[in-house]
């Protein structure tokens, strides 16, 4: 299973890679900030909430590529994609979880060191132009907002204004495949290492159970052979 997803999460990521590219060829896009606009009206083009899943999505929800290849998905996905594809282009950006009377889910983008925007990849989008965290948390129908999404997470009543730097951490989170690869090798290193440990029978842990048991039965016989002559 290791194989298998890392072979697809590969494939996917050539897939949203061309798109990416070929995208921000043909706007002429220079920099990081014509580069995001692309990519970003891009999606709110293609891509359409409306005959989206919503019950029956993956715990995990829609792989950037699948949400490309069907034209459909909510915000996360939307923001998953546009995640990926900013990465493709070599621009840096990360979710962010708003709350408040309108959730939403958007990105955010580094245009530059030290000024990022949120992206809102969905159509008609929450938030229209490229605009700071710190300005868009301002309008009354938000009043928080996370990396994480601690409230599927029930923990939103721990932090409140949380944004994380997760850095090479947002791959992993971003792509479902990569990550269901990671818990499958984990899985398999268990399975190793209480192999070599509790089956095998010559692992140290058998060997000094062994041990201990013989050095009890021959503790066990002096006890014995000492009360004997004892009597």
């Amino acid at each position: 299973m290791f194989s298998i997803e890392m072979v697809m999460q590969y494939r996917e990521g050539q897939y949203v890679k061309a798109i990416a590219v070929d995208i921000v060829r043909k706007a002429g896009a220079e920099d990081n900030r014509s580069r995001v606009i692309a990519l970003r009206d891009y999606l709110r083009e293609r891509v359409a909430y409306r005959d989206a899943r919503h019950d029956d999505r993956p715990f995990l929800r829609s792989t950037a590529a699948e949400t490309l290849r069907s034209g459909r998905g909510y915000c996360g996905e939307v923001t998953r994609a546009f995640i990926n594809m900013a990465a493709a282009v070599g621009v840096q950006a990360h979710r962010i979880n708003l709350y408040g009377g309108d959730n939403h889910v958007v990105a955010e983008a580094e245009l530059r060191p030290g000024e990022e925007v949120l992206v809102d990849g969905q159509n008609p989008p929450h938030v229209r132009d490229l605009e700071p965290l710190d300005q868009v948390i301002l309008r009354p129908e938000y009043d928080d907002y996370s990396t994480l999404n601690m409230r599927r997470l029930r923990l939103n009543w721990m932090v409140s204004h949380v944004k994380l730097e997760l850095g090479p951490l947002t791959y992993w989170s971003e792509n479902p495949h990569a990550l269901k690869s990671v818990l499958w090798l984990a899985l398999a290193m268990i399975l190793l290492v209480g192999k070599f440990l509790f089956i095998g029978g010559r692992s140290p842990a058998r060997r000094t159970l062994a041990r201990r048991g013989r050095a009890l039965v021959v503790d066990d016989r002096k006890f014995e052979a000492g009360r004997t002559k004892v009597g």
